[in-house]
């Protein structure tokens, strides 16, 4: 599985009936009452759609894209309810949308909500150069006042919070396939009280908060993509009577190289002999530079057999034809993987070792590291693959561990490994856990791996 981290090109909150410009404020505060307030956004897809366009990544139907945006009452349960500095009540129990906003809008250079001056920095922090409630640029007018009226034309989202302290996570992923397709033309969204919330009056504006592009906190609005793009080779596990997953890896040099276009696989037995049902097998591009077939052998046809090949045909690397590509796999029994009868009482143990990212190193953002986890019996001292081996990253907010990645599972393929790739990760401390599932115990990396992602510039 890989994850990657859109961040917003821009975003402003604007406010009812006001010409004041708050895109430069660390929050926004989305508000209904006496008046109402939207907050608007655009996130950068230029380097993803770059990434797609070289083929590093590949689009399919299990690849996500979801919006995340961290209330700023995080950690602190006693703020629940409580009226701010700006005399607004954070609400409970309410619905907000997101919306496609409809037309090209400009960032602006406003900070507060209120006409003042910030003594800190000593100039005047109020501005009122779009956009805002009425402008979208500094000559064009919304084609309505505050983007839309009543209900937004276009809504992709819905989200329910009981408490009000709730993080907002919402899925996009149609939204932004389509931007990356070049099928709709991105002005950005908006997220903003359902119209139905508008006619509610409290006597206090009801509000809620989340931390904005220009937070100094790690807490910074994103999108983040999911490709389900792990491996699974089973090349020196092969099952006989169930779909096996084989791989072919392309490199050019040290880095993984796309082919010019999708070979096929013939499966052949131990005489080179093409078995009947097994030829011109199609492939998939799971990841750059790196292919997949899946078929299945019955018993009947490994009988007496012990190996078989997988044939890549019609491999082309920038118009010249290289193959027939010839592996070796070795398929075992479908019972080899399993235990049946008694329980067993002893449980191996083993020792572990990760290789990839030196404890306390301090790692340029942008680079992409490869990390390495190998697994030794102790009573036998042998490398052993696992099948399900995870890996979780997550920073510290005092005693709090914050996840930036849930447990994910590693790739396998003679190694259990996986890339990490920091060109997304805010610069500052991050811890990295492993862990590996055996029977019904989990094995845990017992050392703290911490690293440090400094900034590029």
């Amino acid at each position: 599985m890989t994850y990657y981290r859109s961040y917003f090109q821009k975003n402003n909150t604007i406010v009812e009936g006001s010409l004041v410009n708050t895109a430069k404020n660390p929050n926004t505060e989305i508000f209904y009452g006496e008046n109402t307030s939207k907050y608007i956004f655009k996130v950068d897809l230029d380097t993803l759609k770059s990434k797609i366009t070289d083929g590093d990544f590949v689009i399919d139907g299990n690849t996500t894209h979801k919006l995340h945006l961290t209330n700023t009452i995080f950690g602190d349960e006693a703020l629940l309810g409580e009226v701010n500095g700006k005399g607004r009540e954070r609400t409970t129990s309410f619905d907000l949308v997101i919306f496609q906003v409809p037309q090209l809008t400009q960032e602006g250079v406003g900070f507060d909500y209120d006409n003042g001056v910030d003594f800190t920095y000593g100039n005047d922090t109020y501005d009122q150069k779009p956009s805002n409630w009425f402008y979208r640029t500094s000559l064009d007018l919304w084609s309505e006042q505050g983007i839309y009226t009543g209900t937004p034309l276009s809504i992709l989202s819905t989200i329910h919070f009981d408490n009000g302290n709730e993080d907002l996570t919402a899925d996009i992923t149609s939204y932004i396939n389509d931007i990356l397709t070049g099928s709709t033309t991105d002005y950005g969204l908006g997220i903003a009280f359902d119209s139905s919330y508008l006619s509610l009056n409290y006597g206090l504006d009801q509000s809620v908060a989340f931390f904005s592009k220009y937070t100094q906190t790690f807490f910074e609005p994103y999108v983040e993509t999911v490709f389900e793009d792990t491996i699974n080779d089973n090349r020196l596990n092969f099952s006989v009577g169930t779909d096996n997953d084989l791989y072919l890896y392309v490199t050019k040099g040290t880095n993984y190289y796309d082919l010019d276009q999708l070979p096929l696989v013939d499966v052949l037995d131990s005489t080179n002999t093409p078995i009947s049902g097994l030829t011109d097998l199609t492939t998939i591009k799971i990841k750059k530079g790196i292919y997949k077939v899946t078929f299945g052998l019955s018993g009947d046809i490994c009988d007496r057999l012990k190996f078989f090949y997988d044939s890549w045909k019609n491999v082309i690397i920038d118009g010249v034809s290289v193959g027939p590509i010839v592996q070796k796999f070795i398929p075992k029994p479908f019972t080899s993987t399993y235990t049946i009868g008694a329980n067993p009482t002893e449980l191996e143990r083993y020792t572990i070792q990760f290789f990839g990212v030196r404890l306390n190193e301090k790692i340029k953002r942008g680079d992409n590291r490869k990390i390495v986890v190998t697994f030794r019996s102790i009573n036998q001292q042998i490398p052993v693959l696992f099948d399900e081996v995870y890996y979780r990253i997550y920073i510290k907010e005092g005693r709090t561990q914050v996840n930036v990645f849930e447990w994910t599972l590693l790739d396998k393929t003679n190694e259990n490994s996986f890339v990490l790739d920091t060109s997304y990760m805010i610069p500052r401390e991050y811890w990295v856990e492993i862990k590996a599932r055996t029977h019904t115990e989990e094995i845990f990396y017992r050392d703290e791996i911490k690293f440090e992602i400094i900034s590029e510039k």
